[in-house]
């Protein structure tokens, strides 16, 4: 009786060891043999899911960011204001071991991205989606009398959004500089600054 297998399971466990194999490795070293090898899949059903290394790696891109809305999702379902905001910023920031392998990939993303339209657009929906929401939780705030009324609020969100994604560059390339308890300093001073 020939093996029934379900696709999106061995898709994610094939994405779950490109992220991996990323983060430790780097992209460099990740080809589609290396792949296949750790994954226990042989190349021709690798391409099945999967037709080149670049497709593979977007689709771990997306596994990481996907990842990282769960989390917020989980510490906080019902995300609102300052806290809210807060919590979101906490998952994207590479606080510890899972999230500094997120932001390894991310950063392998990027450079990726810099010679492909599609990829940039991509991070572009992504952000743009983390954006939405940091909007929403600073009107929130607003609402809520936290925050003073003459804050432009989407340049809130673009200064967060730079600071985050600048502490993941801190962080995996500057460990002993973006160490866990400096990156919450600075959010928190973020924070705090703007309460005004």
């Amino acid at each position: 009786m020939p093996k029934i297998v379900d696709h999106d399971v061995r898709r994610r466990e094939i994405v779950e060891v490109v992220w991996r194999l990323i983060a430790d490795e780097g992209i460099q070293a990740v080809t589609t043999r290396r792949i296949a090898e750790v994954s226990g899949a042989s190349n021709g059903a690798l391409r099945y899911y999967f037709p080149s290394k670049e497709a593979a790696l977007t689709a771990a891109f997306e596994h990481i960011v996907a990842a990282t809305n769960r989390r917020a999702d989980r510490a906080d379902p019902d995300r609102h204001g300052l806290g809210g905001l807060r919590t979101l910023c906490l998952e994207i920031m590479p606080l510890d071991a899972e999230r500094l392998a997120e932001a390894r990939l991310a950063i392998n993303f990027w450079q990726q991205a810099l010679n492909s339209p599609d990829k940039a657009t991509l991070y572009a929906g992504i952000t743009a989606g983390w954006r939405t929401e940091m909007v929403a939780h600073l009107n929130e705030a607003r609402s809520d009398g936290d925050l003073p009324a003459h804050l432009d609020l989407i340049t809130v969100a673009d200064e967060l959004v730079s600071m985050l994604m600048g502490l993941q560059i801190e962080a995996t390339l500057a460990p002993t500089v973006a160490t866990a308890q400096r990156q919450l300093a600075q959010l928190d001073d973020f924070m705090r600054r703007l309460a005004g």
